[in-house]
C-alpha cells in the first residue's frame, strides 16, 4: 500500500466515526445528554446538545464496549482536542480543532502504539514538516506540506533504515532530479520530472549496480531510443517510442548477446515481418 493510499485510508476512517455525530446534528435534537445504543444494549455513542447543536464533551464505542472516539464540540462545531482508537484500546489519532478547523499537531499511531505519522496543520490545511514511520519505528518518509499540499524535499527510506527515494516536490507533485535505491543501497533509479511527470533522460540500475535501462521520457511517456540490460551487462532489448508507443526498429538479444528477434512497429502495432533468429541466425 502506497503512502497516498495509507492516508486515504486513514481519512475515510475518521471520516465513518464522525459522519454519524455530524448527521446527528442536523436532526432536531432536544437539549441535555444524550445516548445511542447498539442492538445488544451496548453503549454506542453519548454527548450532549444546546440550542440544537452538539455541545461539550462526546464519545463513541466499539460494540466490544471499547472506545472509539472521544473529543469536543462548541456549538455545532469540533473544538479542541480530538481523539480515535483502535479496537485494541491503542490509540490511533490525535488532532486539535478550533472552530471545526484542524489546527496545530497532528498525530497517527500504529495498532502496537509506534508513532505511524505526525505533522501540522494549519486553518485546516497541512502546513509544515511532516514524518511518517513503519510500525517498528523505522522512519518511512518524512517532507513539508505547504497549503495541504507536499512541497519541498522528501525522503523516503526502505524498513530497513536504507534510504529508498529522494526528490522535491512543488505544488503537490514530483519536481526536479528524482532518486530511487534498493534496499541494499545500491542507486535503482535517477532521472527528472516535471509537474509530477518524468521528463528528460532516466535510468534504473539492477541490485549490482549494472544498468538495467535507460531511455528519455516527454511528458510521463517513453519519447526515443530505449535500450535494456540483463545483470551481466549484456545487452537485451533495443527499441524506440513515440509519444509512449513503440515506433520504429525493435531487437532483442539472447544471454550470449546473440539476435533473437528483430521487427518494425508503428504507432504501437508491428509493422511489416517479425523474424526470429537462433545463434544469431534468421530462421
Amino acid at each position: 500500500m502506497t503512502e497516498e493510499e495509507d492516508e486515504g485510508k486513514e481519512g475515510q476512517m475518521k471520516s465513518k466515526i464522525l459522519s454519524w455525530f455530524k448527521s446527528s446534528s442536523k436532526d432536531l435534537h432536544p437539549d441535555g445528554p444524550y445516548e445511542s445504543h447498539y442492538e445488544n444494549s451496548q453503549l454506542k455513542s453519548k454527548g450532549s446538545y444546546k440550542d440544537g447543536q452538539q455541545d461539550g464533551p462526546c464519545e463513541s464505542y466499539y460494540e466490544n464496549g471499547q472506545l472509539q472516539f472521544k473529543g469536543q464540540y462548541e456549538d455545532g462545531q469540533r473544538d479542541g482536542l480530538q481523539e480515535w482508537f483502535h479496537k485494541n484500546g491503542q490509540l490511533r489519532e490525535r488532532q486539535s480543532y478550533k472552530a471545526g478547523k484542524k489546527v496545530g499537531l497532528w498525530e497517527f499511531f500504529h495498532e502496537n502504539g509506534q508513532l505511524k505519522s505526525k505533522g501540522n496543520y494549519k486553518d485546516g490545511g497541512r502546513d509544515g514538516p511532516f514524518q511518517i514511520f513503519y510500525n517498528n519505528g523505522e522512519l518511512r518518509s518524512k517532507g513539508n506540506h505547504k497549503n495541504d499540499k507536499r512541497d519541498g524535499p522528501y525522503e523516503s527510506c526502505h524498513e530497513n533504515g536504507q534510504l529508498e527515494s529522494k526528490g522535491n516536490y512543488k505544488d503537490g507533485k514530483k519536481d526536479g532530479q528524482w532518486e530511487g535505491f534498493h534496499e541494499n543501497g545500491q542507486l535503482e533509479s535517477k532521472g527528472n520530472c516535471i509537474d509530477g511527470q518524468r521528463d528528460g533522460p532516466w535510468e534504473m540500475f539492477h541490485e549490482n549496480g549494472q544498468l538495467r535501462f535507460k531511455g528519455d521520457y516527454k511528458n510521463g511517456k517513453r519519447d526515443g531510443p530505449f535500450e535494456e540490460f540483463s545483470e551481466n551487462g549484456q545487452l537485451k532489448v533495443k527499441e524506440n517510442y513515440k509519444d509512449g508507443k513503440q515506433d520504429g526498429l525493435y531487437e532483442s538479444y539472447d544471454e550470449n548477446g546473440q539476435l533473437k528477434t528483430r521487427g518494425t512497429f508503428k504507432n504501437g502495432a508491428l509493422d511489416g515481418p517479425y523474424e526470429l533468429y537462433k545463434d544469431g541466425i534468421l530462421q
